[in-house]
């Protein structure tokens, strides 16, 4: 009997350790801190020039949306314009399995606060057991204004469409700057969907399975600078991003005619049927 109990005792025993759960360190991922244009048309609010400051962790338990959870940031520059240690929220934006991000899109009067924003953020990210990762940015020293994208186009509204957009000076007045492009793609509940790699010029062709018929998409142009005159062996360069600017343009997708369904259906009963009859004949 007094066996049975012990048994019993140490089953309930690893019962209910089995159900603590197990919580990770966080680990920063990518931090950034670069100087955003943001247009009129904006899906998001933010207009016009912005201190954008971005943090991106990740855990193998994920407990860093829970209470308790949560981001901070702190400049170097003794003239930041803004009280810190500062909170950065999370950005739901783009949601990361096994992580979060956080954001802190601040806005600025003009250029001539770009001296009290250049130096480096350094991030604190804290999980809901209070266990912290700390990480600090590039040096953000080159600040300029990238004029927006425009002519914003699709070559067509299908689900693959080759999708362009201008840079009106695509020389950065920094010649430690070099101007590359990137694609996003928010669903219609402005969810990002996708993120294209970086770019050499302002082209791309969305990859067959990304959109669906009839659905209403943002696509959002880059221009970003990147700063190559520091670490050169991140293969990351858009963690060496200083300046972004960006337009919006809406695609709906096309939903086939139901003519062409009904072409399509009948040219692949015919096939069929035509298939069967040389079976037969074999």
């Amino acid at each position: 009997m007094r066996k049975t109990i012990m048994v019993c005792t140490a089953l309930c025993t690893l019962l209910f350790i089995s159900t603590i759960p197990a919580y990770a360190t966080p680990t920063i991922d990518a931090v950034w801190a670069f100087i955003d244009n943001r247009a009129p048309d904006d899906i998001f609010g933010f207009t016009g020039l912005r201190l954008n400051l971005t943090v991106k962790a990740i855990e193998t338990v994920p407990d860093l949306t829970g209470p308790g959870s949560g981001a901070t940031v702190v400049s170097s520059n003794p003239g930041f314009p803004f009280p810190t240690p500062r909170n950065v929220p999370l950005n739901a934006v783009y949601p990361i399995i096994g992580g979060a991000e956080f954001t802190r899109i601040l806005a600025l009067t003009g250029v001539s606060q770009f001296p009290n924003v250049t130096g480096t953020y350094t991030f604190t990210v804290t999980n809901t057991s209070s266990e912290s990762a700390v990480s600090t940015s590039h040096i953000l020293d080159k600040p300029e204004v990238i004029p927006l994208p425009t002519n914003l186009a699709f070559n067509n509204n299908s689900t693959t469409p080759h999708f362009t957009f201008i840079d009106p000076d695509p020389t950065p007045d920094n010649t430690g700057l070099v101007r590359r492009y990137q694609v996003e793609i928010y669903d219609n509940s402005k969810t990002n969907i996708f993120q294209s790699d970086v770019l050499l010029t302002p082209e791309f062709d969305v990859p067959f399975g990304i959109l669906e018929e009839g659905n209403t998409y943002y696509f959002r142009a880059n221009s970003l600078d990147i700063d190559i005159t520091e670490n050169p062996n991140n293969p990351l360069l858009t963690r060496r991003l200083e300046n972004r600017a960006m337009e919006y343009a809406t695609l709906q997708t096309a939903v086939p005619e139901p003519s062409t369904m009904l072409l399509l259906g009948s040219g692949l009963i015919g096939l069929a049927g035509f298939a069967r009859k040389k079976f037969f004949k074999k």
